[in-house]
C-alpha cells in the first residue's frame, strides 16, 4: 500500500514534465529546470522522512513544511486541471473524428498529432494564470486546514435513551494531530473551546499526536508541551479515549504514558460504566486495527462491559468508521469515529468515503445504530488542506427520541 502511494505521487510530475518538455516556445534549459523542480516538489514525503526523521510528523520548522506543502498541493491541483483540459480535447477530437467518418460537414481545424499533444494549455493566459490560481487555492486550503476548529452543536434523539440521560452532553474530539504545524496556543484554545460548553463527557477518538515528544511545534516549544494542554480538559465524567492509527507510528509507549499523566483514560478493547443521575452509561473504546496482536471479538468486548446487564446504553469509540456494521450487529447503541477528516475537500471526500466503507462525515444510521463521523479538529501534517469542509469539535446532546428510529439535528 505504501509503495503504491509513493509510485502514485510520481504520476503528476511525470505528466506535467512531459507536457512541459513539449513546449517548444521555451528554451530547453528552462523546460529541463522546470521538470527537475516538479520532481523535487513531488518528493516532499521522501525528503521529510529522510532528512527530518519522520513521515507522520517530521521535526522541522513550520514555515518550511508549509512552503513545501503549498507547492506540492498546487502541483497536484494543476495536474488535475491540465488532465481535465486534455481529456476535454480528446473528447472533442473523438467527436469531430466521428462526425467526419459519418460524412457530416464540419469545420475542422487541421492540426498535427504533435500540435494536439503539445497544444492544449499552451496559450500565455492559461500557462500563467492556471499555476497562480492553483497556488492561491493551495494557500487558502492550508490556511483553512490549520485554522482553529468550530463548535458543531447537535442533538441525537435515541428511542431507547433513559430519561435520566436526556440532556447528557458529550464532546467528541478526534484527529488532533499535534505536529510541526500545531502550536501550543492552538491546542490550548481547542481545549478551551471544548470546555466552554461544560460537557458531561469528553471523548477522544485517536490520532492525537504525531512524531516524538521532543520534536518541535509551530511558534516554539515541543510536542510534549503542546500535548500537556490536554490536562486542562474539564468534564463531569472525565476524558475517555481510544487509539488511532497514528498512535502506533511514533513512540506509542511514551505517548500512552503521557495521556495517563494528563488525565486521559485510554480504553483498549475495554469499557467503563458511568453513573449519571443514578443511571448507568457504558463507554467502550476499541484499538485501531494498526494495533499489534490478534483480532478481538467485538461482541465479546461489548458483552464484557459490566453495565450491559443493567441495560446501559453503550457508546463505542472507534477511530475508523469501517467496523460500524459489525458493531451494530454486536449491540452498540452509538458509534463515534474520525479518521476521514471529513474528506477535507469537496470532490476528494467521495474518494475518502469509498476507502472508509461509504462513511466520510456527519450522521449515519447503521441497522438502527447512530454513527457520527467527525471532520476532526486537526489534520495530518502531510496534507493539511481543507476546502469547504471545516475542522470541528462535535458537541452532541443526547435526547429521548419519540420515533422508532434515531434522528439528529443541528442546533
Amino acid at each position: 500500500m505504501l509503495k503504491a502511494f509513493f509510485i502514485a505521487i510520481l504520476v503528476p510530475p511525470v505528466y506535467l514534465s512531459l507536457r512541459l518538455l513539449c513546449q517548444r516556445a521555451w528554451p530547453l534549459w528552462t523546460r529541463l529546470a522546470g521538470s527537475a523542480a516538479l520532481l523535487v516538489v513531488s518528493q516532499v514525503y521522501t525528503i521529510d522522512s529522510l532528512v527530518f526523521r519522520n513521515l507522520s510528523g517530521p521535526d522541522m520548522p513550520a514555515w518550511l513544511l508549509m512552503t513545501q506543502l503549498c507547492l506540492f498541493t498546487a502541483m497536484i491541483l494543476f495536474f488535475l486541471l491540465l488532465l481535465a483540459n486534455d481529456a476535454l480535447h480528446c473528447i472533442r477530437w473523438a467527436i469531430r473524428a466521428a462526425q467526419r467518418h459519418a460524412g457530416q460537414k464540419t469545420r475542422v481545424i487541421a492540426q498535427s498529432r504533435r500540435a494536439f499533444l503539445c497544444g492544449g494549455t499552451a496559450s500565455l493566459g492559461v500557462t500563467l494564470a492556471a499555476p497562480v490560481m492553483c497556488l492561491g487555492t493551495s494557500a487558502i486550503g492550508i490556511a483553512q486546514g490549520t485554522a482553529l476548529p468550530q463548535l458543531h452543536r447537535m442533538e441525537a434523539r435515541l428511542p431507547l435513551l433513559p430519561a435520566a440521560l436526556d440532556g447528557f452532553c458529550l464532546v467528541h474530539i478526534t484527529d488532533v494531530h499535534i505536529g510541526p504545524l500545531t502550536s501550543i496556543d492552538w491546542v490550548q484554545q481547542t481545549v478551551h473551546l471544548a470546555n466552554s460548553v461544560h460537557p458531561d463527557l469528553i471523548c477522544l477518538t485517536g490520532d492525537l499526536t504525531d512524531g516524538r515528544w521532543n520534536y518541535q511545534v509551530a511558534r516554539g516549544g515541543t510536542r510534549i508541551e503542546a500535548a500537556r494542554a490536554f490536562a486542562d480538559f474539564q468534564a463531569r465524567h472525565g476524558v475517555l479515549a481510544c487509539t488511532g492509527n497514528h498512535e502506533y507510528y511514533s513512540d506509542y509507549t511514551g505517548w500512552m504514558q503521557l495521556y495517563a499523566e494528563v488525565g486521559i483514560q485510554m480504553l483498549h478493547y475495554a469499557g467503563v460504566v458511568l453513573r449519571h443521575k443514578g443511571t448507568p452509561l457504558s463507554v467502550v473504546g476499541l484499538d485501531d486495527p494498526m494495533a499489534p496482536g490478534p483480532a478481538t471479538s467485538l461482541s465479546q468486548v461489548l458483552s464484557a462491559v459490566p453495565g450491559h446487564r443493567e441495560g446501559a446504553i453503550r457508546i463505542v469509540l472507534d477511530h475508523r468508521p469501517t467496523r460500524a456494521a459489525a458493531l451494530a450487529a454486536a449491540g452498540a447503541d452509538m458509534l463515534l469515529s474520525g479518521h476521514t477528516h471529513g474528506g477535507q475537500c469537496f470532490g476528494m471526500d467521495r474518494i475518502v468515503a469509498r476507502a472508509n466503507g461509504g462513511y466520510v462525515r456527519g450522521w449515519y444510521t447503521v441497522a438502527d445504530m447512530p454513527l457520527y463521523v467527525s471532520n476532526g479538529v486537526g489534520l495530518w501534517s502531510g496534507f493539511p488542506v481543507r476546502l469547504g469542509i471545516p475542522a470541528e469539535i462535535a458537541v452532541i446532546t443526547l435526547r429521548q427520541g419519540t420515533n422508532s428510529a434515531p434522528d439528529f439535528r443541528d442546533l
